[in-house]
């Protein structure tokens, strides 16, 4: 009965993690058929050597939870938000520095700040986003495990974007 019970949670969880999109194994379609092959061996030596496909790594997806969760927004817009960031930073220091002109700075960074908060919401949670996609460790040997357990969704995904048609 043991077991049994320990077989049924075991096939729940990785049902769970599934659903979840955690796992990041998920095979591919959209990738040429021979490339698609040589892509997975090429994960499965990378896997078998590092021990990766032991039950520690279950679920650890590092970069496949940011996907399909943003909305689409434009190039030139994430940089505007990264510019208007900047220039509240920049209106920020310029404040600790020239006390005469402090009114006239924090109106101009209010102004800026309104309209960021207003008009680019998406657009920062993005940024946001990026940002913590960059900070990753990926040296650290538990990102790069959970990493390669999501590596084939990503790619995928970025295939696929790639390749379309605009």
């Amino acid at each position: 009965m043991n077991s049994w019970f320990s077989l049924v949670l075991m096939c729940s969880l990785v049902l769970i993690e599934s659903l979840n999109g955690a796992a990041g194994n998920a095979i591919p379609h959209n990738i040429p058929h021979n490339h698609l092959q040589n892509l997975e061996k090429a994960v499965h030596t990378v896997q078998e050597y590092y021990d990766l496909k032991n039950k520690q790594w279950m679920g650890r997806a590092v970069f496949a939870p940011y996907l399909g969760k943003t909305e689409t927004c434009t190039c030139e817009k994430l940089m505007l938000v990264a510019m208007l960031n900047s220039y509240v930073e920049m209106f920020s220091d310029m404040m600790k520095r020239s006390k005469e002109i402090e009114a006239s700075l924090k109106g101009i960074q209010a102004n800026v700040t309104h309209l960021r908060e207003s008009k680019y919401s998406k657009e920062q949670h993005v940024l946001t986003q990026l940002q913590e996609i960059k900070l990753k460790n990926v040296n650290d040997m538990t990102i790069q495990g959970g990493a390669m357990n999501d590596f084939l969704s990503v790619y995928d995904m970025a295939y696929r974007l790639g390749h379309k048609k605009q």
